[in-house]
């Protein structure tokens, strides 16, 4: 008879090493205490938040715990519940980043120290857990002392930083193993995992240029340190370039000046000269780009935002992809008919101003990607960046490919307004960004109600947040408190999926980006897009009791929180009164916005009578003694939020 040999999975390949390494390996860490959550016993030293464990030891226990939580085989082809789902997002290089071996310099999170995270991002009841880029950037033109992720240099490659030095010795494990072993374990926990693709822009120096210079836009070197986006005084600031538009920024007194900065690229330029460049770079190792300014002349155009007289700085580490060979018509009379391939508003859009002249075989090239990530590591979706810019023909061959391949894939949409679901839902995404963020930089009665009114008929699934990855912290605007209420607030929005921004777990204040609603004035503070951070992982008093608290409560309130079920109460001044009510059962939150005044509510008068009362499910104030409570009135203290239930 033959034998059936089982192939070992990455994850239970890395158990194994660990494991039979765990005795005679020396290897030291420290780590928060937070992260012990398989209740591992051997802490070799404790301190201020922190414990120092054997390596090999902690880590085995640690995947074997994560193995034995593991209740039910994970479906790929069901469907994810986004009624009942909460958001995690992560920046794998700086959610488990530390200084683990304490000589003061910080290390870079890894695929393997995600693990770590994950029973604690079960208990705050994430069941999607969204990986901001993991491939491998650009180090050239560097961003902050170790460059955005958003700099991809590869789609095919992972960020070599993520490998974890202790697998050094498993010579037939790859990083890419390393990232499905995340994912493996993940999908043990009954987590999802999407990831960031970047189809739209790529590195200056991106991996493409020897083989395919004419898939990027090159420019004179000697205008680069000046380049800006033209200004145009016609029209006012931060509009978008739609068709009506169009003829006005190309006639703009500045436009043809910009224009002209733009070069051929150097295959076009001197055939010759780059063959030559080409063949010593590949002999010598030396950077080609380099090599074509210094010889050429030439650089890869920066990249910048595609709405009009936006005050967003220009993006000197990536440029963007050019998507067709040839110039949308709308361009004909408006441009020189030498002009050389450029990028200006209009023509980031290809939605709304495509060519005629697909480049076909770099569509394939992002096509192949995406299948790429799907069959390497199995993950479940993806979040497409600024995806509703490009050619509707390549989004809906994106979107048909990952559908074909995982039928209830989760995609979700980058698109900044929620009046735009309908749109997002037809392309085929199931979740988008949605205005929560941008409503709540400035958190008033006025912006919240108006923001919640429309969630109910919403088509589509929004992120319910006050920050995100690219925006400032919701405490750096308003404190803890603020913080503590608003995230209350978040989870209970129909139509709306909790969103938690890696760190606001931990009441973190330093942003990983701020280019939407930027709070800074512009001033040049670390942030871990750019920067080598750790998060507030000691933090006394951190959100996540309180994200437990709240995913507890939804689940158990699941069946009436529906959009049918949903109301707005009338309420005082600064106050926000939303809940369900089905039958005798009642589910409201009650917010005070006010930052410095207390409130006295009725809250049979302002909810509506129940038959057993109210009680008190959720307090977002420290240390509240309040659960359970039964009220008729109550006082809410400044930011303070409560969540009241018909039975407790």
């Amino acid at each position: 008879m033959a034998m059936t040999i089982t192939q070992l999975t990455p994850l239970t390949k890395i158990v194994d090493f660990l494991s039979s390494n765990r005795s005679g390996r020396k290897e030291t860490l420290w780590i928060p205490a937070l992260w012990n959550v398989c209740g591992y016993g051997g802490i070799l030293e404790e301190r201020e938040g922190e414990i120092k464990v054997s390596a090999f030891d902690f880590l085995t226990e640690h995947l074997q715990y994560v193995q034995q939580q593991s209740s039910t085989a994970f479906d790929s082809r069901a469907a994810t519940n986004l009624d009942a789902s909460i958001i995690y997002s992560s920046l794998v290089r700086y959610s488990t980043a530390w200084d683990y071996d304490h000589d003061g310099e910080i290390e870079s999170g890894t695929f393997l120290r995600m693990i770590l995270l994950l029973p604690i991002l079960k208990e705050m009841g994430v069941n999607i857990l969204y990986v901001l880029p993991v491939t491998r950037y650009s180090q050239m033109h560097l961003k902050g002392d170790i460059g955005s992720p958003y700099a991809v240099q590869s789609l095919f490659d992972l960020d070599p930083n993520l490998h974890d030095e202790l697998l050094d010795d498993m010579a037939d494990l790859t990083i890419h193993d390393e990232f499905a072993a995340l994912v493996e374990a993940c999908h043990l926990l009954d987590i999802r995992v999407t990831v960031d693709f970047i189809p739209r822009v790529t590195a200056r120096n991106s991996d493409i240029i020897p083989e395919h210079p004419d898939w990027v836009y090159w420019m004179r070197k000697d205008a680069f340190d000046d380049f800006r986006l033209p200004h145009i005084p016609e029209l006012a600031p931060f509009e978008e370039c739609t068709p009506d538009k169009v003829e006005t920024v190309y006639r703009s007194k500045e436009t043809a000046p910009f224009l002209e900065q733009f070069s051929q690229p150097p295959n076009v330029l001197n055939p010759e000269l780059w063959e030559e460049l080409k063949k010593r770079a590949q002999e010598t190792g030396e950077e080609i780009l380099t090599l074509v300014e210094n010889e050429m002349g030439i650089t890869t155009s920066p990249a910048h935002s595609d709405w009009v007289n936006d005050t967003q700085p220009i993006w000197t580490d990536i440029t963007f992809l050019r998507l067709y060979h040839d110039f949308a018509p709308h361009t004909g009379s408006l441009i020189k008919p030498d002009q050389a391939p450029y990028v200006l508003f209009d023509t980031i859009k290809c939605n709304y101003y495509p060519a005629e002249q697909p480049n076909r075989e770099l569509w394939d090239y992002l096509i192949d990607a995406i299948k790429f990530n799907l069959d390497t590591y199995g993950i479940d979706g993806f979040r497409i960046d600024i995806g509703h810019v490009l050619p509707i023909p390549l989004l809906d061959e994106i979107v048909q490919t990952i559908q074909t391949m995982r039928p209830n894939a989760l995609l979700i949409s980058e698109d900044l307004f929620n009046r735009n679901h309908k749109k997002a839902a037809q392309v085929g995404y199931n979740i988008m960004l949605g205005s929560g963020w941008n409503v709540m930089t400035d958190i008033t009665k006025d912006n919240l109600l108006s923001y919640i009114r429309d969630l109910p008929e919403m088509e589509i699934h929004i992120f319910a947040c006050a920050e995100t990855a690219d925006t400032p912290r919701i405490t750096s605007r308003g404190g803890v408190k603020l913080a503590r209420m608003i995230g209350v607030f978040n989870h209970f929005l129909p139509n709306a999926i909790p969103f938690i921004a890696t760190g606001f777990e931990l009441n973190e204040e330093q942003p990983m980006n701020c280019g939407l609603g930027d709070n800074t004035n512009g001033a040049e503070i670390p942030r871990a897009f750019f920067n080598k951070l750790t998060m507030n992982w000691t933090n006394e008093e951190p959100m996540l009791p309180l994200l437990a608290e709240l995913h507890a409560c939804k689940t158990r309130w699941q069946k009436l929180l529906k959009p049918a079920n949903f109301f707005l109460a009338d309420s005082p001044d600064h106050v926000v009164i939303y809940g369900y009510r089905s039958g005798e059962e009642t589910l409201a939150g009650c917010f005070n916005l006010s930052a410095d005044q207390s409130v006295s509510l009725n809250l049979l008068e302002l909810i509506g009578p129940s038959t057993g009362g109210l009680f008190v499910a959720i307090d977002s104030a420290f240390a509240s003694s309040s659960i359970g409570e039964g009220l008729e009135q109550v006082t809410l203290e400044p930011n303070q939020a409560l969540i009241v239930t018909s039975r407790p």
